[in-house]
């Protein structure tokens, strides 16, 4: 009678530590998922700067799969998340599978340490059609896989811990100039000095204005050049070759933003973090100053900023007013640059006037390969994020 009382209770105890064993170690398993997926979206963040939107959509075939398939935002199904054995997975669908210089990262997965992998896909966000993006906004989804190390008997097809997040970004490409000096504004005081300068669109126009509110800065930059200083300014039209952007900037998607007074404060908000040495490839001078030696990246200035002597900047040169731009003689700019001077304190944006001084022989030719290599130094910016659950995921 003592064995058969024994037998029941040893039984049940091993089942209870053998129970609560196996949920401590998919608790583990979850955790150990949840920050896998949380570092494939910091991994995507990343490599988006990279990247071509488009091709990363079509993957490397160039079709889109479509979007019958159940969860098609997702790199696979929760179902077949904790059935399937990592490190043999492959893609049905290569659709949003991210791809670097030729090479595709995403089969078989990021794999960690600890065991586990995650999985990414991007896809385009549902306000434009899946296979072809305008707005350089998407979606990641990354999918955290941990395999569990005990096995429940009742359930012996659940193999791993599982945690999808998903994220909402936008690849930074406002500042993709389209001329190789752009003027956002409604006033500008010109100091042309000589006729010796050039600025060269090449295939694009020479100059872009693009109006904030009722502007005359068109008429006032004309009337600022004399016939010789005009000729200096090449590019697609008649020279001088200037033309009025705003429709283009007002309708783009990509340009929108930059009519929005939150984008303006975000930015300005986090300027002060790129605030670092002249060394970097972003730089910000809050108060200006003088630039004498090359530069590769993108340089944001506000207050009075002189380019002299040697300086050389290939990408972006980017000048936010409270203050004037003076390119002088034997200075040039490979790429593009920018100039605006706004107040951001109302509802809506106002624009200051715009300061512009060239002089001597100093050039600004446009160069497209330039600014994107220096807009791939900004990080995207994060619209949202969320973990989807078996439940809620589409």
């Amino acid at each position: 009678m003592l064995i058969l009382l024994l037998a029941p209770t040893t039984l049940f105890l091993h089942l209870n530590v053998s129970t609560h064993w196996r949920m401590a170690s998919d608790v583990e398993s979850q955790l150990h998922s949840l920050v896998l997926a949380d570092n494939g979206i910091e991994y995507a963040r990343t490599l988006l700067p990279l990247v071509e939107l488009n091709p990363l959509l079509l993957g490397p075939d160039g079709t889109h799969c479509g979007t019958e398939l159940p969860e098609w935002r997702s790199p696979m199904s929760f179902r077949e998340a904790v059935r399937c054995q990592t490190s043999l997975w492959r893609p049905s669908c290569d659709d949003g599978l991210a791809v670097y210089n030729g090479q595709e990262l995403l089969p078989g997965g990021y794999r960690s340490s600890g065991g586990g992998r995650f999985f990414l896909k991007f896809s385009n966000n549902p306000e434009e059609p899946p296979g072809h993006d305008e707005d350089h906004v998407i979606l990641v989804r990354s999918l955290g896989m941990v395999p569990n190390p005990i096995h429940d008997p009742f359930f012996p097809t659940v193999r791993n811990g599982v945690a999808l997040i998903e994220a909402r970004l936008r690849q930074e490409r406002s500042f993709l100039l389209t001329s190789p000096l752009t003027l956002f504004g409604d006033r500008a005081s010109f100091q042309w000095q000589g006729a010796l300068f050039s600025i060269q669109g090449e295939e694009e126009f020479a100059i872009s204005i693009v109006s904030v509110s009722e502007s005359h800065l068109l008429q006032e930059l004309l009337e600022s050049l004399t016939m010789a200083q005009g000729e200096r300014i090449q590019g697609h039209g008649i020279r001088p070759s200037i033309r009025d952007a705003a429709h283009l900037y007002r309708t783009h998607p990509i340009y929108r933003n930059l009519f929005s007074v939150g984008f303006w404060s975000h930015l300005l908000h986090q300027l002060p973090d790129f605030a670092d040495t002249l060394e970097g490839n972003v730089v910000y001078l809050p108060n200006g100053g003088v630039v004498d030696y090359p530069f590769s990246g993108i340089l944001i200035a506000r207050g009075d900023l002189v380019l002299r002597g040697q300086a050389r900047i290939e990408g972006l040169l980017l000048h936010l007013g409270s203050g004037k731009l003076a390119l002088l003689d034997g200075t040039q700019v490979t790429g593009g640059v920018w100039m605006s001077n706004l107040d951001t304190n109302g509802e809506s944006l106002k624009a200051r006037s715009i300061s512009l001084q060239v002089s001597g022989t100093c050039s600004i030719r446009y160069e497209r390969a330039a600014i994107l290599k220096a807009l791939a130094f900004l990080p995207p910016t994060q619209l949202g994020w969320r973990i989807l659950f078996p439940e809620t995921v589409k």
